[in-house]
Formats: structure tokens, sequence, C-alpha cells
């Protein structure tokens, strides 16, 4: 016996009788769906179909890329679901008709779907609960391990900043899968060579405060970080809290065992740069110290000082003494009288001899 037709809206506009059960969620606005349809006219003439198709046709529901009677059948179809659906002008092609597909005038349309499957819209961050931003978290954080695995450590950073995004609950599950985002961020900026970038990430898992397990992690991703900038007294720090967490931890022993060796070779060698600084002199003493005057002594006989008086002596040596001057000016005098008397004579005789003239 056939199912009846039943009305899926209040005028009457659009029925329904299903053909074949299907079963799961409903389609809603926004969903895309994949279908495969016939419609045809009150007389049984076919206008449109998609089975002459490969594939199924991608329909979105609120696009109305059919007919408006389509939305309201498909969202109340499940998947695998077939079903017939009555629809009059008013839900198909109205007053105007579809000439194109020969569909006349305020005709009425009669549709055999079947909802092969589809896809919920998703919803914009701020339109979901704290439940489903959770559960969205997680499933982006699932994606950003597969391409962590895949060596992609990049494109998984950006996957788990937007896991880390949707990360709002606060209590010990939200906390729990915060810290856990966080812990792959942190390795990831380790691979990338991200190290400040990844102890950040792991000092923000610690202040989570969340499991053992958790801040054991935190720890030994903090050490490596540390290790890689040298900072090996807070790598050792770490290492050992890990430790006192579980001292069973084969990579978190060879960690502090390593680490301690370089500390070790550090000390060593910083010891050794200081014991070499030590025997050599730092600077030249005879560069900063005043250079002495060395001072010839001149010993007399029967004394054994130096005489204060011999520089003196020395000066007054060099001078000409006031006899010696007195002398040269006498001759300076005595050839000027010369020389005066002499053009005196001279003068004389011109004299003489202008007057005999």
């Amino acid at each position: 016996m056939e199912a009846e037709f039943i009305n899926l809206i209040e005028d009457g506009g659009v029925k329904k009788r299903i053909l074949q059960e299907g079963q799961g969620d409903l389609p809603i606005d926004g969903s895309r769906c994949k279908i495969l349809y016939k419609g045809t006219l009150d007389d049984g003439t076919m206008f449109d179909s998609s089975l002459n198709s490969d594939k199924p046709y991608k329909y979105r529901i609120g696009k109305e890329q059919l007919v408006k009677g389509f939305d309201i059948a498909l969202k109340s179809m499940k998947v695998g679901e077939k079903a017939e659906f009555k629809m009059t002008s008013n839900y198909g092609y109205g007053d105007d008709g579809d000439s194109y597909k020969n569909v006349p005038k305020n005709a009425n349309l009669t549709y055999e779907l079947e909802l092969v499957n589809f896809k919920q819209p998703k919803k914009r961050k701020w339109e979901m609960t704290p439940e489903e931003k959770h559960q969205e978290a997680i499933n982006k954080r699932t994606k950003g391990t597969a391409t962590f695995k895949q060596l992609n450590y990049k494109e998984a950073q950006k996957i788990y900043k937007k896991a880390l995004s949707y990360c709002t609950l606060t209590n010990e599950e939200g906390n729990e899968l915060k810290a856990s985002v966080q812990l792959n961020l942190s390795i990831c900026c380790y691979q990338l060579e991200e190290y400040k970038e990844s102890i950040d990430y792991a000092k923000k898992a610690l202040e989570l405060n969340t499991n053992q397990q958790q801040k054991l992690k935190a720890l030994y991703r903090k050490a490596l970080a540390n290790i890689k900038i040298a900072e090996l007294e807070e790598a050792l720090a770490d290492l050992r809290e890990a430790f006192k967490i579980d001292s069973t931890n084969s990579a978190v022993i060879e960690e502090l065992s390593r680490v301690k060796q370089l500390l070790k070779e550090a000390r060593m060698k910083e010891k050794e740069i200081y014991s070499k600084l030590f025997q050599q002199k730092l600077y030249d003493e005879s560069e900063i110290e005043p250079k002495k005057i060395e001072i010839k002594e001149t010993k007399s006989e029967g004394s054994s000082c130096c005489d204060p008086n011999e520089k003196i002596e020395e000066e007054t040596q060099s001078k000409p003494t006031n006899e010696n001057n007195n002398g040269q000016i006498q001759e300076e005098k005595s050839d000027v009288r010369e020389q005066i008397k002499t053009e005196n004579n001279e003068n004389k005789i011109v004299e003489e001899s202008v007057t005999s003239a």
C-alpha cells in the first residue's frame, strides 16, 4: 500500500509521499546536497531531469537554484531517502512558467527526489556555542596532526593556531584541550627553529596546570628549545622537574645526561679561558707610566755628587761675555771715525779742485 501525501506547509502548496526511507539528520539552510531528480507536469510530460547525468546534481539549500519548493522538500529528507513531491505553481515556475523547459504558466509540478548525501554548512565562530567551538578545536587539531605527520610543519602550525582560537571552554576538559594544542604548537615552532616561540607555548601550557603527563611534555619541550638557544641552566632545571614527575622516562633521562655533559664542557672551557687571561699580561706597563728623564752625572774631584751649577754654567758659556762685547763696540766706533775722516778728506779734495777751476 502506497503512503499518502502529507502537507509540508500550511497552505498545502508542497506535499510529500515517501517512496524509500532514509536515515540520519535532516539538511538545513546552507547545506550542500547531492540529489537525483525528475520533474513532470500533470499530464506526465517530463520537463527536467538529472538522471541523464553521470554524477548527482549539486544543490545548495537557500539559493533557490531550481524552484522554491525544492528547498522545502529537501529539508524534509534524510540521506538515502526517495520521495515524491507535488507542488503548486506558487512553489514552481509561477504565473510566467518556463519556456526553455516547456513549463506552461501556472503549472503544477511533480518531482521525484532522492537525497544521495549532504554536508551541513559550517557555522561562523561567533554563531557557535562553547561546546561547538570545543568540537571544532578537536577537529582542527586532528587535521593539524595529520599535516604534521606529513612533515609539513608550517601548514600544521597554521592549523593548530586556528584550533587554539576555538579553545574557549574553561573547565578541565577545555583546559586540557587547550594545553594539548599549545604543546603541538610548541613542537611545530621547534621544528621550524622558532625556539623562543616554542618556549612561550610550552610555558602557556604549564600555566594551565592540567594533568601531570601534559606538564611533563611541556617541561620537556621547553628544555629542548632552551638547549638550542644555549640556556643550559634553564634546560637543566626543566629536565629535573620532568624527572621528578617520571623518573623512568627515557627521553627525559637522555636529555638530562646530555645537558649535564654540555654544562660540564662549557664550564671547563670557561675555566680554561680565564686561566689564560690571568697567565698573560693584559697590557704593557711602560705605555701607561711616564718615562723617566736620564740625567748624566758629572763627578768632580774629591766628590761623588752632581754639581748643581753645571747646567747654569753651560748656559752662560754659550753667551758672549761683557768684555768681548765692549771690545767689539770700540772696534766698530773706530771704523766709523776712519770712514768719516776719509769722507771729509774726499770732500775737501773735491772742494779744492772746484775752487782752483
